[in-house]
């Protein structure tokens, strides 16, 4: 995965609330970071929770750097858009009051996407930043981002599109063709989508897929999160169903608990099988992160998953 991953150099992470989208972000820029990569990994989830993944920091719009390789940030959408009108009015206070007015609201409630938008030229502006002698040097090689949950991660990603059928000329029509190029260009950005191996949370990331090739962006192969190890082989699975089960007395009394765990191992089998069957590409499959408060040192199993050359069979159980 982590191969898919640093051939580009924009990644956005998405997926179902829940699903450990920021654990695998924060993951996934860990494990670049320990390949040499400088990576920015950023939040535009106003309610995210990098800064306490990574430390308990208060992350803000201006990068925090945190090894030489790694740094972060995060987004707020007012912030991104009180910056946007103090570049255009040259005085800040001029523009808070404008941000407080009820006119400017509705002016901006008739043009949806404005936020999203700058968010995109945001990132975008870390994408291409170049930094040292004559600028020479990019500041960032990878830059990953914590998207939104579904519902939100493709209007997101649409605006640069819409933005192009709202405005047929102007300083903001040339940015969104910039955008559009940007996102369209598999190798300089893609998106990949964090589930669960559960069947809601399955059939929406089979919807999302669908929706995010046809906004045109590269999808890497799907991240199935939490997966559960194998405990039985396919001998053990078999007596285990068997009635009365084929187990050694001392067993009886998990005897309930094992078939509970053996239903458990089959039911997300059958919904990673799903995923095969119905993307271009095999699924990745994820351990549980330890249990307890999660910190870059509890992610390190993930990133060293997310780092490992894919295989191409899977142990399955019958």
């Amino acid at each position: 995965m982590l191969d898919a991953v640093l051939q580009r150099r924009l990644v956005f992470i998405t997926g179902k609330g829940g699903v450990g989208r920021t654990a695998v972000a924060t993951a996934l820029a860990l494990a670049a970071a320990r390949a040499g990569k400088r990576t920015l990994v950023v939040e535009i989830n106003p309610l995210g929770r990098l800064g306490e993944y990574l430390g308990d920091l208060t992350l803000g719009p201006d990068p925090t750097e945190l090894t030489p390789e790694l740094a972060a940030a995060a987004i707020a959408p007012a912030v991104i858009m009180e910056d946007f009108l103090t570049g255009m009015l040259r005085i800040r206070a001029l523009a808070r009051r404008l941000l407080e007015s009820n006119t400017f609201r509705v002016v901006t409630a008739a043009a949806p996407g404005l936020e999203d938008f700058l968010t995109l030229v945001r990132v975008a502006e870390w994408e291409e930043e170049r930094t040292g002698f004559k600028r020479k040097r990019r500041r960032f090689d990878l830059v990953i981002v914590d998207a939104p949950a579904t519902g939100h991660s493709v209007p997101l990603l649409s605006t640069p599109g819409t933005f192009l059928k709202m405005l047929p000329f102007g300083p903001l029509t040339t940015r969104a063709r910039e955008l559009a190029l940007l996102l369209g260009d598999p190798k300089r950005a893609a998106v990949a989508v964090v589930t669960r191996a559960e069947e809601m949370a399955v059939n929406e990331t089979l919807e999302l897929a669908t929706a995010l090739m046809r906004v045109g962006v590269t999808l890497l192969p799907v991240i199935v999160n939490a997966v559960d190890p194998f405990r039985f082989t396919r001998g053990e699975a078999h007596r285990l169903r068997a009635e009365p089960a084929e187990v050694p007395p001392a067993w009886q009394p998990y005897l309930g608990v094992a078939r509970f765990s053996l239903a458990r191992q089959r039911a997300a089998e059958r919904q990673i099988r799903r995923l095969t069957r119905a993307l271009p590409e095999r699924p990745v499959s994820l351990p549980h992160a330890p249990a307890g408060r999660i910190t870059l040192a509890t992610l390190e199993p993930l990133a060293d998953a997310l780092a490992r050359p894919r295989r191409r069979g899977s142990r399955r159980v019958s």
